[in-house]
This record gives C-alpha cells, structure tokens and sequence, in this order.
C-alpha cells in the first residue's frame, strides 16, 4: 500500500539507522504486557512469541513492560524481569531468536510505583509500593513518600537493568514514563507533592525524576545505543 486517502505511506516501508542500529522498516510493534513469565523468567514460549512477529515483518519489537533491579519494581510474579541470572538468560534467548529471523528488538524498563497494591501476587510480598508522595487509596493514605535515597535507588535500578538489557543483546531500551506508573506519577502535580530536587510546582521540576533516569541510562548504555523515552 503506498497510500491512505492521499497520504503518502512509502516511508513506512524504507529502513532508517538510528546510531549502530540499522532498521528494514520504520513499523514498531509497541509493547503489551502479558503476564506470561512464571517467577519473572521469560521461556521458550516468549521466545517464540517475539520470534514470530519478527518473522512477520516489523521493523522493531518493543517488548512487555520488564521491571527493572528495584525490589519493588514489580506487581506480578508472572511479569518479566531484567535483572536476576535466569530472567536475563531467558532474555538473550529472546534477542537470539529475533535476531535470527532478521529483527530488532527493545526493552521497555518498568517500574510499577504505586500500582503494586493491585495485584496481591507481586514478587517481595510486603514490600510497600514505591510513590513520590504517598496516595490516596478507599480516601485512606497508603504508602510513605519515598525517601531522596529511595528515589536515587530508582535511578540506579534503571541503569542497571539497561545495561543488563544492552548485554543480553537487545537493540535499544524504552523507559516506560507513561500510564501512570511510577515516573509518571512523579510528572503529576495530585500525584507528586515533594519540594526537594524531585518535585515542585512545575512540570520542568517535577520532570527531574524522569530526566535523571534518562541521563544514568545513557551513561550506562553509552552514547551509541538507542533509548526511547515513552510518555
């Protein structure tokens, strides 16, 4: 199809370089979560799944939300990681098996913040849910704001896990800052009341979070690797 109504869609088909990654297409499959990862691995089956739809055609795959090296991080044990041994050597079966059939493949690095109450099945049970400020749950408080470490702890879980994913062999990382999960919240004014070097009364000030996990995953990946930043 060359075109829609009188848009032209040639481009779509053509192959763009983005640093050392070259794609035969400008079509990404976004990502999905599936909760198809018992105990947070990724096997044979996903795979397989991200196999065929590199066989199919699309430029690049972005992966399921992955949680990154937080404890927290996480609401499912079915929910895929990107740090322990198992779940990074079921990752680079995924890398192999994508790249075999000719594609690319992405990471999407997640942390799950405040929505870790909603599950009852989430990996560290106990472990209370990662929020800028605390929230607001059946007009209960739940959960204390994090503490200036916690959130460093956040930024360093980041670059780990890119890191991680970039030696297990994916093309580019996606930091997932979207769907209110845990950077986007600290984006939100009702969602992000902290007056530290986290906060503030402005959008620019709130964004800091979000900013400095962006800057630690570009020292981690170096300056060559893609990162996309969803939001």
């Amino acid at each position: 199809m060359a075109s829609y109504e009188g848009i032209d869609l040639s481009p779509l088909f053509r192959p763009i370089t983005l640093h050392d990654v070259t794609l035969v297409n400008r079509i990404v499959m976004a990502p999905m979560t599936r909760e198809k990862s018992p105990g947070s691995v990724p096997g044979e089956d996903v795979a397989a799944y991200y196999r065929r739809r590199a066989e199919g055609g699309v430029g690049l795959i972005v992966t399921e939300g992955t949680t990154i090296d937080h404890p927290a991080a996480s609401y499912h044990t079915n929910i895929p990681n990107l740090h322990d041994p198992k779940a990074l050597a079921g990752w680079k079966r995924v890398c192999d098996a994508v790249h075999v059939a000719g594609g690319r493949i992405a990471s999407q690095l997640w942390h799950v913040g405040a929505h870790r109450v909603l599950s009852g099945n989430e990996p560290n049970p106990g472990l209370p849910p990662a929020s800028p400020s605390g929230f607001k749950n059946a007009n209960d408080e739940v959960g204390e704001p994090m503490t200036d470490a916690d959130a460093q702890s956040v930024v360093d879980g980041f670059a780990r896990s890119a890191s991680a994913a970039k030696n297990a062999g994916f093309d580019a990382v996606e930091i997932h800052g979207a769907h209110g999960y845990l950077i986007d919240q600290f984006f939100w004014h009702a969602t992000n009341r902290r007056v530290d070097r986290w906060g503030g009364g402005d959008l620019a000030a709130r964004a800091s979070f979000g900013v400095e996990i962006v800057k630690s995953v570009r020292r981690a990946v170096g300056a060559s690797f893609p990162i996309i930043f969803r939001f």
